[in-house]
């Protein structure tokens, strides 16, 4: 198979790797899209998994663990089956669950949370130490594919992964009827939280983002309102335009002024949700007011990945309640991954795709155009 594999600080080479036939319980898979998440862009960028681990480059490193090779939002075509396998058969289009938990435990698994499974094994992350899916031919357990139909496409597929990030914060929100929400990020995940919101039955749907690109696509998708983050004011500014204060908040951007904008815009009794991932200081910390959150009986939850949603997703996405084509900005050929991630890191696209199966040419994505906010983005990246 040939594979994308990070060899160093924002480089990517194809090279080719042995892959084995599928095991037992497995199906074989042609890749034919894979979404790149902003964990990927840290790898990419910083050399960092999880905000914590440093990504070994070396030629021993590259050879164990997750083996370089990231991509966990995928989707594929069947072509080849292990033993036991009856629930798919060749020719078969799926979008692959990335985490495959122990199925065992008590304190996770048998509690239907196998998202914190200690044992999870995570495809393509350093920290689980699982080779990733931005390859050729990929190998996954059948219990975690889910048939597409006909009328959904593969690349539709392959952002069921983030689909179900922001199916988890909406659930975890308790997000419901006539709700006024408010989503501070306008990137992928809050894109699809603004999304899942709205199906949830949302009818006040406000989004924050420093780029106006991105604003222009919230509203496109449904979005009620939507202010730039460096708005005067801003909760003020926004309560009024609502006609109130906000029932559930987002937290989807990673900034900490925008958590802190959360905690003042979320109403009392009401529900802030912390999706994005932060930096924290020395000592592990994320600056946040505890205190205010305790004295207006505010509740603080946070999302770590998702469980049992693949099914809400395909069938959210096969009835057409939620659309994900509009989200796509660009499409690369795995050759070009080194391309894709340099577009992805200006700040400015919203999902970029990488297609291993496919050659290089006119996707019918029209790419972005660039604004001074994503071309400094781009500078923080160094690119």
């Amino acid at each position: 198979m040939r594979a994308a594999i990070l060899t160093g600080l924002k480089t990517i080479e194809i090279v080719e790797r042995p892959v084995a036939d599928p095991a037992k319980g497995e199906v074989a898979l042609a890749i034919n899209a894979v979404g790149i998440c902003g964990s990927d862009l840290a790898y990419w960028a910083q050399g960092v998994a999880g905000g914590f681990k440093k990504l070994d480059f070396s030629a021993e490193g590259l050879c164990k663990g997750y083996c370089g090779q990231m991509g966990h939002e995928c989707a594929g075509t069947v072509i080849a089956v292990g033993e036991g396998v009856d629930s798919l058969v060749v020719g078969d289009r799926v979008a692959l669950e990335p985490g495959v938990p122990c199925g065992t435990c008590v304190q996770h698994c048998r509690k239907g949370r196998y998202n914190l499974c200690k044992s999870m094994r995570f495809i393509g992350s350093a920290v689980n130490e699982v080779p990733g899916a931005m390859v050729t031919r990929f190998n996954h357990p059948a219990a975690f594919c889910y048939k597409l139909p006909t009328h959904i496409s593969l690349d539709e597929g392959a952002m069921f992964e983030p689909l179900c990030v922001a199916l988890q914060a909406v659930r975890r929100a308790r997000v419901g009827i006539a709700m006024r929400v408010l989503i501070t990020g306008a990137g992928p995940i809050g894109l699809m939280t603004l999304l899942a919101a709205k199906a949830a039955g949302a009818t006040v749907l406000a989004i924050t983002d420093m780029v106006d690109a991105k604003l222009v696509v919230a509203r496109t998708l449904g979005a009620t309102y939507t202010f730039k983050a460096n708005t005067p004011n801003l909760v003020s500014v926004a309560q009024q335009a609502v006609g109130g204060e906000f029932d559930v908040t987002f937290e989807c951007s990673g900034v900490v002024p925008a958590l802190d904008l959360c905690v003042s815009a979320t109403g009392s009794g009401g529900v802030l949700c912390v999706v994005a991932n932060y930096k924290a200081d020395e000592a592990g910390r994320t600056p946040v007011r505890l205190q205010e959150l305790a004295r207006r009986e505010i509740d603080l939850v946070g999302v770590y990945r998702y469980c049992n949603l693949y099914p809400t997703a395909l069938e959210l996405v096969s009835s057409g309640a939620v659309n994900l084509k509009p989200l796509i900005s660009r499409k690369f050929s795995l050759e070009q991954a080194g391309h894709a991630f340099e577009y992805f890191a200006t700040g400015e696209p919203i999902k970029v795709l990488i297609t291993p199966n496919e050659a290089a040419g006119d996707d019918g994505c029209k790419p972005c155009e660039f604004d001074e906010v994503s071309l400094e983005k781009a500078r923080e990246f160094g690119v």
